[in-house]
């Protein structure tokens, strides 16, 4: 995996240490990495690759997530879907499942809900997260996964 200024070779950074560079990082290198078509698909895919990683499940859980990550160079948004089966969860970019819920939010507060560094509840409250389908299910996607802490 390529270099990104500022959060280094993200394939040798462990999760807590990806936690704590979310943290610390300045505003301009977050703008300067999610402005790049090609570093913000590199965090991106690292990031949601992670996701299998930490996922931690149940038996019962069974659902399709969207999520778009706004604001992407030359306009739209990137969408990654995640599926979680059971115990497994799998993510891929084509989005072609039925989503029991999409989540939309800028690659900023993506970046710091994924790292453990901002309340999902306060990103939703103050608008910066969009939840559209099942809420009750999106509110609780964060006991899911092992998240990383700064």
């Amino acid at each position: 995996m390529a270099e990104i200024d500022g959060f280094g070779n993200l394939s040798e950074i462990s999760p807590s240490d990806f936690a704590k560079l979310v943290k610390t990082a300045p505003k301009e290198v977050f703008a300067q990495i999610l402005e790049d078509a090609d570093a913000r698909t590199t965090v991106l895919d690292e990031v949601f690759s992670r996701m299998q990683q930490v996922y931690k499940g149940g038996k019962s859980t069974n659902a399709i997530l969207h999520w778009k990550i706004l604001d992407k160079p030359g306009g739209g948004y990137d969408l990654y879907e995640t599926v979680l089966n059971g115990t497994e969860c799998t993510v891929n970019k084509d989005g072609e499942g039925e989503p029991r819920a999409t989540i939309s939010l800028n690659g900023t507060e993506f970046l710091k809900l994924a790292s453990g560094n901002a309340s999902p509840p306060v990103q939703f409250m103050t608008g910066k997260i969009k939840i559209k389908g099942d809420l009750g299910f999106a509110a609780g996607l964060a006991s899911l996964f092992n998240i990383p802490k700064a």
